[in-house]
């Protein structure tokens, strides 16, 4: 994909956890006629997370009785329901994440634990706090269940991204300090480091984590091999590597991209879509956090290509 941009030297993890707020995702709870007093205790439970909240994770909660429901996905996943069920949650992806094949995550039944685990989880907790301790990208590596192929591609990832840690360089620090959009005071130490987290397929505090990384191409669900996903920023999954795909070159393109300058700063032409994360990103960053666009450099525009590594 190419794409007319404006070129800056600060890397793109940097960037994107500086500027690039974590996409919204809606948790949308349809029902028939009246909450029980138990329904509503789950709904306040999760809007207890919710963006609005004093510890916000990435997404908004709905409440829509069947009968007024004007979406035609949502009137159609209701009537799909098996018969007799209460509630449901329905989890839905950021309207900006574009390149998803299909918009719901996952359908389950309102406070059933799955929906108690979709705001937070144990590998998500480590993976934003890599981020925060200045990874420059995490690679959430996702085992098949075959030893053999896990193995393999396990010992390629490895291999390649201790491999590009030591030979890819950041850009030297009185450049980066020469460039307005450089933020020095941000509390993260700037630094090139990747790192690899393994979350288990059968693990159930990770089912929603699964469903958002498997849901985000199509037929990825349908795939038995090993997946490896490189993730940025405010949690950005980048796209999917898959079985031997997980080799030098993909590897390479991705951490590559990754801490190159960052010459496509508008988010939405990069590739990706973000995850849901229990994380104040503005507050950890401080005075670093910039949520809005930057202002247009003087300099003119130009063509970039925007890798799409894909399996």
């Amino acid at each position: 994909m190419t794409s007319v941009a404006l070129a800056c030297n600060v890397p793109v993890f940097r960037y994107a956890l500086e500027r690039w707020p974590a996409d919204p995702y809606e948790l949308v709870v349809l029902h028939e006629g009246k909450l029980s007093a138990e329904d509503f205790a789950a709904v306040d439970t999760l809007r207890q997370a919710d963006v609005r909240s004093d510890t916000p994770a990435n997404f908004h909660v709905r409440t829509i009785e069947i009968s007024a429901a004007e979406d035609s996905l949502l009137q159609d996943i209701w009537k799909k329901r098996e018969s007799g069920n209460g509630p449901l949650l329905v989890t839905l992806y950021p309207r900006n994440a574009q390149e998803v094949p299909d918009r719901v995550v996952s359908v389950h039944p309102l406070g059933s634990q799955i929906t108690q685990r979709s705001v937070d989880s144990p590998v998500r907790q480590q993976l934003a706090k890599r981020l925060l301790s200045g990874d420059s990208a995490v690679w959430v590596f996702v085992p098949c269940g075959d030893k053999a192929q896990d193995e393999a591609a396990f010992e390629r990832l490895t291999v390649e991204v201790k491999k590009n840690q030591q030979s890819l360089e950041l850009p030297p620090q009185d450049e980066l300090e020469e460039d307005d959009l450089f933020q020095p005071e941000n509390p993260i130490e700037l630094r090139l480091g990747f790192s690899i987290i393994t979350v288990d397929r059968e693990d159930p505090k990770e089912v929603f984590f699964l469903e958002m990384l498997l849901g985000s191409e199509p037929d990825l669900e349908s795939l038995d091999e090993p997946m490896a996903f490189p993730v940025i920023g405010r949690g950005r999954v980048l796209y999917a590597l898959v079985g031997k795909g997980i080799f030098r070159d993909t590897v390479a393109m991705a951490s590559r991209f990754v801490v190159g300058p960052c010459s496509c700063q508008v988010k939405e032409q990069n590739p990706g879509f973000d995850l849901l994360l229990a994380v104040d990103w503005d507050e950890k960053l401080g005075g670093a956090a910039i949520s809005e666009p930057a202002e247009t450099p003087s300099k003119g525009p130009i063509l970039i290509d925007i890798p799409t590594g894909k399996k």
